[in-house]
């Protein structure tokens, strides 16, 4: 039996090259540069512990050129980075690039045109599911990278050497691995789907108010009536205000256990607030009248309530996701591909709850409904 021998793995060298830019000319050459690029490679590095938004510390960017590391704290003018990042000529590659987004947008004021996922292109390209850079990397082009600089403060000045040397290898290689993935996936036929993937990411960040949708992630709301639900979708609300005007984590405000008790049990005076759990006194004393006006003026005005959100799946609808799942892994089987990047968990239930009238909710309308969508779709009805 032939056995296919084992890759030797080369360690990234360390004495990598790069251009340092920390002035607002230094950056308006280097975008006018990039303006020519065909595809670049990026990278971001930030801080969020304690702060609402992403606070980046660090820009890395790759072309045919080589590889430039941007201080966005030496930089005023960020518009002609705003500039390439909506550029649609030019292929922005990110690894997992779901918190890099949030940063282009909090930075830079936009989103990225024409993304390429590198993780989402790894999964169709039969590399697994959610694989991170580092065993892509190694996968792909048999070299180890560090990663010991994963939790540093990128806010510091200066940056070490190491961490300088982190931030240029996350994207050294990754055009590389880029182009190696596009002509794989071309042979696959499925290039197509990945950049309607990724475009569906763009979109759906560009479409996400946390303001108003808030409330549907706390822990049992479904649980609660139409005028609790609406109090909490209104405390929710004022609560990302707060977060966002201090610029700290929504839990520094209020948890999420504590709105859901106020939800529950509608208090009408500070002493009925005062009984609600977790509600730190600070909170009470600063913001307490205020944020009770919130839910009173709420309960005042019954003009308009949410509708009660779904419940968990029943015991016959879970029987059906399972046939449902059953169905897709064969069909993910039939592909070599990872089943979750055919149908995801809400995909699912979404169909499942269209009974008795099924239909395909829209994230099954794209490409997937040839795949898998119209399968799923007649599965369901026969059941």
């Amino acid at each position: 039996m032939t056995t296919t021998p084992t890759p030797t793995i080369f360690t990234a060298a360390p004495n990598i090259t790069y251009q340092w830019i920390d002035s607002d000319v230094a950056l308006a050459d280097l975008c006018q540069s990039l303006s020519t690029q065909s595809a670049i490679a990026l990278d971001t590095e930030f801080v969020r512990t304690r702060t609402y938004y992403p606070h980046i510390g660090l820009l890395q960017i790759a072309d045919e050129n080589g590889v430039y590391l941007i201080d966005p704290l030496a930089i005023s003018d960020k518009q002609p980075m705003a500039d390439v990042l909506q550029n649609p000529a030019i292929v922005k590659v990110v690894h997992a690039c779901s918190e890099d987004l949030e940063v282009f947008q909090y930075a830079f004021g936009v989103l990225p045109e024409s993304l390429f996922d590198t993780q989402v292109a790894a999964g169709f390209a039969g590399y697994g599911a959610s694989i991170g850079y580092a065993n892509l990397l190694r996968e792909i082009k048999h070299i180890d990278i560090p990663k010991q600089e994963t939790r540093s403060d990128w806010l510091q000045r200066p940056l070490s050497d190491a961490q300088l040397r982190y931030a240029a290898l996350d994207v050294e290689y990754l055009l590389e691995i880029y182009r190696g993935l596009v002509e794989k996936l071309q042979q696959q036929q499925r290039l197509l789907w990945v950049e309607s993937d990724c475009q569906g990411m763009i979109e759906k960040l560009r479409n996400t108010s946390h303001e108003n949708t808030y409330y549907t992630r706390v822990k049992s709301a479904w649980k609660l009536d139409a005028e609790q639900l609406t109090v909490l979708a209104a405390i929710c609300r004022w609560r990302e205000g707060q977060a966002k005007k201090k610029d700290v984590p929504r839990s520094r405000i209020l948890k999420d256990v504590s709105l859901f008790d106020i939800a529950l049990k509608l208090p009408m005076d500070m002493q009925q607030l005062k009984r609600i759990q977790e509600i730190p006194s600070r909170f009470l004393e600063v913001l307490g009248k205020e944020f009770l006006d919130v839910v009173i003026d709420t309960l005042n005005d019954t003009g308009y309530y949410k509708e009660p959100l779904d419940r968990p799946l029943t015991s016959a609808q879970n029987t059906t996701l399972k046939s449902l799942k059953a169905e897709v892994r064969q069909v993910a089987e039939d592909l070599d591909l990872p089943p979750e990047l055919l149908v995801r968990k809400k995909d699912y239930e979404a169909l499942i709850r269209s009974a008795p009238r099924y239909y395909l909710p829209e994230s099954l309308s794209d490409w997937r409904q040839e795949i898998i969508g119209d399968r799923l779709l007649q599965k369901a009805q026969k059941l």
